[in-house]
């Protein structure tokens, strides 16, 4: 018998999406000049690192108990995730959609969230509104002999950010250890768990683009994100996700219900209800 599919994904990119980046917030708060830290970065970018690769391995550069970092470990990372603060109308955004999709009888529609981020995962789930989430991707590391961060375990790159997405699709949650592969096993599309059609998507840049065009293609959403204060944040965003109709529009990232984006994303949600009654009607009459 062919899966419901009445489940809908709301997916978030999380630094500069949900809150400002905490990477650079991590580092400041341990004394170390991000501007410069960043672009020492995009100096290895321009050696040929992976970016993100590039700025795990400055990271790692960092920790020791004669550097700025000291001996962090995992612990310390959730801790320090404690104190992220988000944009305006997060974490009530969740409470207004679980209850926007409950006028849906219908198709008995559920909302489900996720953050898929190339930033530190430990973080994102010490944070306060880790809770929310059904499933959290992100980079990783293990601990050494000494107890601090010493080797990397996940990285989320660009195009590694799809491959959560197809995650999500087929119901593979979780951290997939020995079934790494799992996700490349066959599954009809009947069977898939969320269809992409079911996604709606919400980044800050060019890192989320291989998520906008996936979604996109699929009959998703995607919503872009940027910061008016930003030097050229509005120009970027207008050409590189714009312009190439990889978006439906950039807004701030402030979610509240009078909020031009918080209000997008509520409309967002009503029509993919609105499509999953439709659907369901039609499988009914049929």
């Amino acid at each position: 018998m062919p899966a419901a599919q009445n489940i809908i994904a709301l997916i978030f990119d999380f630094d500069d999406t949900l809150t400002d980046d905490s990477t650079t917030r991590l580092l400041e708060a341990h004394g170390i000049d991000a501007a410069q830290f960043w672009e020492v970065n995009r100096t290895l970018v321009q050696q040929d690192w992976n970016p993100t690769l590039s700025y795990l391995k400055l990271v790692l550069d960092n920790v020791g108990d004669d550097r700025p970092l000291g001996n962090l470990t995992n612990a310390k990372l959730r801790e320090f995730g404690k104190s992220l603060q988000f944009y305006p109308g997060i974490p009530g955004l969740f409470a207004d959609l679980r209850k926007l999709v409950k006028d849906y009888r219908l198709s008995n529609p559920a909302i489900e969230f996720y953050v898929v981020s190339g930033g530190l995962e430990e973080i994102v789930r010490g944070s306060k509104i880790a809770d929310y989430f059904s499933g959290i991707w992100g980079c990783r590391f293990a601990e050494g002999d000494s107890g601090a961060i010493q080797h990397l375990t996940n990285v989320i790159s660009f195009t590694e950010k799809t491959k959560c997405l197809f995650e999500i699709n087929k119901g593979i949650v979780g951290r997939t250890g020995p079934n790494a592969y799992l996700v490349n096993e066959f599954v009809a599309e009947e069977n898939r768990r969320i269809p992409f059609r079911n996604m709606i998507y919400v980044g800050d840049g060019l890192t989320d683009v291989p998520c906008f065009s996936l979604i996109a293609k699929n009959g998703g959403m995607g919503f872009g994100v940027f910061d008016p204060k930003k030097k050229d944040s509005p120009k970027k965003a207008f050409e590189q996700l714009v312009t190439p109709t990889r978006v439906k529009t950039m807004n701030a990232p402030k979610y509240r219900n009078g909020d031009e984006l918080g209000a997008l994303l509520r409309a967002a949600v009503a029509q993919k209800c609105n499509e999953l009654e439709i659907r369901t009607q039609s499988a009914q009459t049929s």
